[in-house]
């Protein structure tokens, strides 16, 4: 029983690494900053090596960091 449970689990395993890799990439928060000018600078030191764009957008008083893959 135990083995048949493990096999499941490495099949479950493989078939969301194939469901990950397969879908697109999408954006999502890389981190939270106190500014615009501080938001666009972290966004700048990853772009084209971390990540292909960033969008900073304001939410209350702070800044969130928007990249692909995240």
């Amino acid at each position: 029983m135990k083995r048949r449970a493990l096999r499941m689990g490495i099949i479950a395993l493989g078939l969301t690494a194939v469901t990950l890799t397969a879908s697109p990439a999408h954006a999502g928060v890389v981190g939270v900053y106190p500014s615009s000018a501080a938001c666009e600078a972290a966004g700048q030191r990853g772009l084209g090596a971390v990540w292909p764009w960033y969008s900073c957008y304001q939410s209350g008083t702070v800044w969130a960091l928007w990249a692909p893959g995240f």
